[in-house]
């Protein structure tokens, strides 16, 4: 289970898993206001593949897109 320290590293990541079998994937956001940290989650059925992302910085909830 992957944790990745960029956030390029990790969309890249994230967007490999995904092209891989888009109906299978899922993302999860998680935001904690109490102490500002982001969690960003994506996995697939089989949960062969789990990667984690987690922030402190406010300006990456900016970059995601729907």
């Amino acid at each position: 289970m992957p944790q990745y320290q960029t956030w390029e590293e990790f969309s890249r990541a994230a967007e490999k898993l995904y092209l891989a079998d888009p109906m299978k994937a899922r993302v999860v956001l998680k935001y904690r206001h109490s102490d500002g940290n982001l969690c960003v989650k994506v996995t697939d059925d089989l949960v062969q593949w789990h990667l984690n992302y987690y922030t402190l910085r406010h300006g990456i909830a900016g970059g995601l897109e729907t």
